[in-house]
């Protein structure tokens, strides 16, 4: 907490400047938040673990404050400043005024339904209802806009008639004794009133009286009929619809996977190279992401650069779902984009959810990596990141007939020894891997898919240290060794820089720069 001042005492011996405010501050303060016990002026290194009950903020080392040895109730200097207020009139919020409770209470809220086991809220009381609230809570906006419902969500108050219902974030039962926000066109939704609130799910922004946002979600192509349209995406010619089309080695424009003849495509009918999934040609301008406030915009061309997820930490020369806002880094790539809840994904007998918190990183169950806001199951254990959770369910092996199909065994025997036919290492089938059951054969996913699986051959990537990087074929019988893990390349492609380095993946080529 900062103090306007321009008068300060300074310490000639330890070179100290310390507010007249803070040094003349008396050593007993009397408060009307705390009226049972007097408060004693503090260092807060004393008291570590102390927060303001007035502004909720923790001290620094070097901060005074209020504290109350018996009650563990800590007050700012500041903060101290503007007394409690004991009461509060706030119609909107309750009919009746509101009075301060000054006792550590472990009473739910009945706004957000939520008991403060650490004390740490001011609470309010009406003298002549049962009506409770966490100082927090009086002011909580009535109608608000979430990333997790296509409409807008308003406050409703405790309704003990009505039939209780499953938080949208956390997927555990709400309340009917207390408060939650509800689906204003009447749909079958809601929220706990915190879990609305939570920064990946709302700006907490009041929007009640305001006009509904409206986003220009303009088609990104032209249709010309018979099959053919004009794409923003290759604006320079127009497309042809082809079915069933079918080439491993060509990738699509837009999410970069293969073409396995299990779908229609858009083609270039001149002599560019250009091929696009049908469904990822009708891709929606703009899209609202679960887990991102604002509305992302679809971004088509990144012929000289590359992107990073932001949920599945690979790079993609692809198409990219982009936060227009300033200081907003998201960007998605279409895989991850297409994702909601709740997700069936085939690795799993159950549905999965996002119901961890925005700051919350579990390790996924197939990849063993450490991922922030994962899928979870609600019903037993099992987590999954976005890099798994978009894995492609089936893939061709130059050396098979058939499709390998992926393939997780959480509880596998570990007499089962599985052997990749590319690094001709064990296999551990609790990781996941790729195999057909036919001919028995069992790859690792990095071994099939490359540790770059959306970036293609013939890729050049201006990097932001203005460097110029190739991805070229690895098609020659010797393969090159890697100048980062001193490994022969084993991937679809390799990276060639400006000076002639080769790198078996873009993770080795920034290992080489981290070392540099």
């Amino acid at each position: 907490m900062a103090i306007e001042t321009d008068t300060y005492y300074f310490c000639s011996y330890c070179n100290g400047a310390y507010h007249k405010e803070c040094v003349e501050s008396p050593s007993i303060y009397h408060s009307s938040g705390h009226p049972k016990h007097p408060l004693q002026l503090l260092w807060f290194e004393q008291y570590p673990n102390s927060r303001c009950f007035s502004c909720q903020y923790y001290g620094t080392f070097s901060c005074l404050l209020y504290y109350c040895l018996v009650c563990d109730f800590a007050l700012h200097i500041i903060c101290s400043r503007e007394p409690t207020s004991l009461t509060i009139d706030n119609p909107k919020r309750h009919k009746h005024t509101l009075h301060y409770f000054p006792r550590k209470s472990t009473l739910a809220c009945d706004v957000c339904g939520l008991v403060d086991d650490n004390y740490s809220h001011l609470l309010y009381t009406c003298l002549l209802c049962d009506f409770l609230v966490h100082k927090r809570c009086i002011d909580l906006p009535y109608v608000i806009k979430v990333s997790r419902h296509n409409h807008r969500l308003a406050f409703t108050p405790s309704n003990p008639f009505k039939e209780s219902a499953d938080c949208g974030v956390c997927y555990q039962k709400i309340d009917i004794n207390y408060g939650e926000y509800s689906c204003v066109k009447g749909c079958v939704y809601a929220m706990h009133s915190r879990c609305a609130l939570r920064g990946d799910v709302s700006d907490g922004k009041e929007l009640e009286g305001e006009p509904e946002e409206t986003y220009e979600n303009t088609k990104i192509f032209e249709d010309k009929g018979d099959g053919v349209i004009l794409h923003q995406g290759h604006p320079c010619h127009q497309i042809k619809l082809e079915k069933q089309f079918h080439d491993e080695n060509k990738h699509c424009q837009a999410c970069m996977l293969p073409f396995y003849g299990d779908g229609n495509v858009y083609r270039c009918m001149q002599s560019c190279d250009f091929i696009i999934h049908e469904s990822c040609a009708y891709l929606p301008r703009v899209k609202q992401f679960m887990l991102h406030v604002h509305p992302l915009i679809l971004e088509l061309a990144y012929t000289t650069s590359c992107f990073m997820c932001t949920k599945c930490d690979r790079n993609s020369c692809g198409f990219a779902y982009v936060c227009p806002i300033e200081g907003c880094d998201w960007k998605l790539d279409t895989l991850c984009a297409s994702i909601c809840e709740p997700f069936n994904h085939y690795s799993h007998p159950h549905l999965l959810f996002i119901t961890f918190g925005e700051y919350t990183s579990m390790w996924c169950s197939i990849c063993q990596s450490w991922q922030r806001q994962p899928f979870n199951c609600v019903e037993c254990s099992f987590v999954l990141c976005f890099r798994c959770a978009t894995l492609p369910h089936k893939l061709r092996y130059k050396h098979d007939e058939h499709l390998l199909v992926f393939s997780y065994k959480e509880h596998a025997d570990d007499d089962e020894l599985y052997w990749c036919e590319i690094c001709e290492k064990d296999v551990i089938p609790r990781e996941g891997l790729y195999a057909c059951n036919e001919c028995e054969v069992t790859l690792h996913v990095d071994c099939l898919l490359g540790r770059d699986p959306y970036m293609k051959s013939g890729q050049t990537v201006v990097t932001s240290d203005k460097e110029t990087i190739h991805y070229l074929p690895n098609t020659y019988p010797t393969r090159p060794i890697c100048k980062t893990c001193g490994r022969h390349c084993p991937y679809k492609i390799k990276i060639k820089t400006s000076n002639g380095d080769l790198f078996c993946s873009y993770a080795c080529y920034q290992e080489h720069l981290y070392n540099l």
